[in-house]
């Protein structure tokens, strides 16, 4: 596996019969985000669009994963865009060019993910929560065997997969060993980034 930020037009040949993923970290907009940081977040989507472009040299996008989504067809599309509309945007554009939306997650597997994070917020004595964190981490370790088998059973040789994931959920993110990973990290992140650590955020998150 091969992790990089960036591509160049020399390097792209030798990565066009490999296997590869390119991913993009799902930012979200929380409901008391201020004006800089929605700005922030907004400009991040458009510089996302035009590096996974660029990265296309080494193989347009063929097929797309985003978590959360375990459905197919129009309901797919109309949980992505309550998600994000400037993901769903270019999700729109990639399935134009030719690429295909598909479910990254299972259902109950998914729901139990949820469930049991919610319930990790809400218990309040030691004892609990970690007979509660034990759950939530056999439910983690499936969730990602299942994504992994999603990854390897629909990306075929020469293809590039584009799979949306947040931050934290990519770092338990098992990636087959036959694919290059390809990070999306345009300027924009960097800023967010900075902006959250400067303190000028502190009450803002990734996700609501």
């Amino acid at each position: 596996m091969t992790t990089l930020g960036k591509i160049e037009k020399p390097e792209a040949e030798q990565y066009k019969s490999r296997k590869k993923i390119y991913f993009v970290r799902n930012l979200y907009i929380p409901q008391n985000a201020t004006d800089k940081y929605r700005e922030t977040v907004k400009r991040y989507w458009q510089e996302v669009d035009e590096h996974l472009t660029k990265l296309e040299a080494a193989g347009k996008v063929s097929k797309i994963f985003c978590e959360s989504i375990y459905m197919t067809g129009e309901e797919s599309m109309k949980v992505l865009g309550a998600m994000n509309v400037q993901l769903e945007q270019i999700v729109k554009k990639k399935i134009e060019a030719g690429g295909t939306f598909l479910p990254l997650e299972d259902k109950e597997i998914f729901g139990a993910f949820i469930d049991w994070n919610n319930c990790l917020m809400l218990v309040r004595t030691a004892s609990v929560y970690e007979k509660v964190r034990e759950f939530f981490q056999e439910t983690v370790k499936n969730r990602f065997q299942h994504i992994k088998s999603v990854l390897s059973d629909n990306i075929a040789d020469g293809e590039a997969g584009l799979l949306i994931m947040r931050e934290d959920d990519q770092k338990s993110l098992d990636i087959p060993d036959d694919m290059e990973l390809f990070f999306i990290t345009p300027p924009a992140y960097d800023d967010l980034l900075k902006y959250i650590r400067d303190g000028e955020s502190k009450d803002e998150f990734w996700r609501t």
